[in-house]
């Protein structure tokens, strides 16, 4: 998931409900992983808020990564390994944009 500027005007809970429903689109959650995912994408959203205040920018490009690899471990045990294939699919195509 891309964390863009455009989205630090809009609340971690905003931000990651959008983003539930798109992983949920991809996959089809049921209501259990939809709820596991949008808690871990708000504990994302809500730590990447607080890093971008900060001015270090090496610093936040440090911790942001380390933000990115707990979130990718947290959705990678609430997906079967199925719907974790087509996410991580979905990550590789939207990078090569």
């Amino acid at each position: 998931m891309q964390f863009s500027s455009a989205q630090a005007s809009r609340t971690p809970e905003a931000i990651a409900k959008q983003k539930t429903y798109k992983i949920h689109e991809l996959v089809v959650l049921t209501g259990e992983q939809q709820s596991g995912v949008f808690r871990a994408l708000v504990d994302a959203e809500e730590n990447i808020k607080a890093l971008n205040e900060k001015s270090d920018i090496e610093a936040i490009q440090k911790y942001k990564a380390e933000i990115l690899s707990r979130l990718n471990d947290k959705i990678k045990g609430i997906l079967t390994p199925d719907q974790y294939k087509t996410y991580l699919a979905s990550l590789e195509e939207k990078n090569k944009k």
